[in-house]
């Protein structure tokens, strides 16, 4: 039987509810106080996805622009965020992971889309991370596939966040793309995404384990997990959510 780690308890998280409002509110100072700028949504010409179907009331999932440049590369420089990735990126880096994620949303229509949220109240939306759909690596023994992913900036954590980006992602790639399963990875240890793709109706396949090459050989973030969410799943999860806000 496999040892997994145990699950660290953060207090902040303890009270969803506490934790939600206090995270909502420093996120309004710092649009109202100007510590965060927006600009105007562009989109690509052929887009293959409509971008009211990668919209909540909250959050808007979009091509990348210049301007997210700067705050994803101060996400991808903070150890924290990058805890369960094998090192944290340099700007020339980070800058290199956007021109790639640029290029395929330009060639298929969807990848892994900028990510902006708006506070309730707040005069404008603000980049909070990534969000979308990818082609993994194929040397990754559990393709060919689609993975579902996200990543985000600390100050917008225990918001719900990710679940509802992802939901979105999901929506798109089931209905617009047409895909009939999407997976989600990550290592053992990182529990909140694990915690996320439960919450999304994902089931973990532990047949599917298995050591990713881009750690080394000793590291403890090594092992990687896998979870899977087919059409039918997600299309019974679907219905039954809209039943039971119906009743």
């Amino acid at each position: 039987m496999r040892s997994r780690p145990p699950d660290r308890t953060d207090p902040v998280f303890l009270d969803e509810k506490t934790a939600r409002k206090q995270a909502e509110r420093q996120v309004l100072l710092d649009a109202l106080s100007g510590g965060m700028q927006a600009e105007a949504i562009e989109w690509a010409a052929g887009s293959a996805i409509a971008p009211s179907l990668l919209a909540s009331p909250r959050i808007q999932l979009r091509p990348w622009k210049d301007a997210d440049r700067a705050p994803f590369a101060a996400m991808t420089a903070d150890p924290e965020v990058m805890r369960h990735f094998p090192a944290t990126l340099t700007r020339e880096e980070s800058d290199a992971w956007v021109d790639r994620a640029m290029q395929k949303i330009n060639q298929r229509g969807w990848g892994f889309w900028a990510m902006d949220y708006l506070a309730e109240g707040a005069p404008a939306p603000t980049f909070a991370g990534f969000t979308g759909l990818n082609i993994p690596a194929p040397e990754l023994p559990f393709g060919p596939c689609v993975e579902v992913g996200w990543r985000l900036a600390p100050q917008f954590w225990g918001l719900g966040l990710a679940t509802e980006a992802a939901r979105l992602a999901l929506r798109a790639g089931f209905e617009s793309v047409g895909l009939e399963e999407i997976v989600a990875v990550t290592t053992l240890r990182n529990t909140r995404s694990q915690a996320v793709m439960q919450r999304l109706g994902m089931q973990e396949s532990v047949a599917d384990e298995f050591d990713h090459h881009a750690f080394p050989a000793d590291s403890p973030e090594r092992r990687c997990c896998v979870y899977r969410l087919s059409r039918a799943r997600w299309s019974a999860n679907s219905l039954a959510g809209n039943l039971q806000n119906q009743s």
